[in-house]
């Protein structure tokens, strides 16, 4: 799924899988899931256009942004954003004019900087869950109702997966509450290693976590299977014997289920299903992916 699709020869199923969508050259990757849509940012770059009369304004977290020039010697300056003590991105400002930036002009800068980091941080607070790092509910579900309606308009794929912690309540009753926070915490990690950074991943409440993926219900099956393996190997140092799974129920969008409430609905009931079967497995509408249903 994040790299082009190997045939074998000797594969005679080749032929039945769906051919991989077309991408425009050149065209943008999503906007990555832990930073802020750069809309946050427009009145701070408007300002500071305004303030040093320049011509482009950038605010990336991407840490290399740091260290690229576009090409200029002159009328560009790049300005780190620091989170204790670690880089996170870069403040970057160019103008079409031959100018070299005074010192007073690198000091407003570095305040500007620090105004946008300080920004940052109250997003984060507002939509991460400060133990996971994952989206907090009210903001998974809000990116949920958005992108349904975009699936709607323009008729791509989107998949919803759920998954549940299996016997939590038992660790947080014999390991204690500081375990039970650890293995959360663990979790969240690994969930997050297997997705992309503009996959849509958040903690629901508890030990429930979902995600969000713009693909067909085949695909979001062996995202599910990838998650659900990574948490079952997961390790635990000082609790060798402690072993974790989780049970996952999957839905699509379609045209029964074409509204938030209905989605999560059905994925529930798939996790429910998953959970009944004997836990630690993936579940989805046999209608949907009769043949794709992963049961461990």
């Amino acid at each position: 799924m994040n790299g082009p699709q190997r045939t074998d020869p000797l594969d005679n199923n080749a032929h039945m899988r769906p051919a991989p969508k077309p991408r425009l050259i050149g065209a943008p990757d999503p906007a990555p899931k832990w930073i802020p849509a750069p809309a946050q940012f427009d009145n701070l770059r408007g300002l500071i256009r305004s303030v040093l009369s320049v011509s482009s304004v950038s605010i990336s977290f991407d840490a290399s942004d740091l260290i690229r020039t576009s090409g200029v010697q002159r009328g560009f300056i790049s300005v780190p954003l620091m989170r204790d003590d670690t880089l996170i991105g870069a403040l970057r400002v160019l103008d079409s004019a031959d100018r070299m930036f005074t010192q007073r002009e690198q000091t407003l800068l570095q305040g500007f900087a620090a105004l946008i980091v300080e920004q940052f941080e109250l997003w984060q607070q507002a939509s991460r869950d400060p133990l996971t790092g994952a989206m907090t509910r009210r903001v998974f579900e809000t990116d949920l109702r958005k992108a349904i309606a975009a699936s709607r308009r323009s008729g791509e794929d989107l998949s919803l997966i759920l998954f549940d912690l299996d016997h939590f309540k038992r660790i947080n009753d014999t390991l204690g509450h500081c375990v039970g926070d650890r293995v959360l915490q663990e979790v969240g990690r690994v969930a997050a290693q297997q997705l992309r950074v503009y996959d849509t991943f958040g903690r629901l409440g508890g030990e429930e976590f979902g995600i969000l993926l713009a693909v067909s219900m085949p695909e979001a099956l062996d995202v599910a299977e990838r998650v659900r393996a990574a948490i079952e190997v997961t390790a635990f140092p000082g609790h060798e014997t402690l072993k974790v799974t989780a049970s996952f129920g999957v839905a699509a969008v379609g045209e029964s289920l074409a509204s938030a409430d209905a989605l999560l609905r059905t994925a529930d009931a798939q996790l429910y299903g998953a959970k009944q079967a004997g836990r630690n497995r993936v579940h989805a509408d046999d209608a949907m992916a009769p043949h794709l249903t992963v049961v461990r």
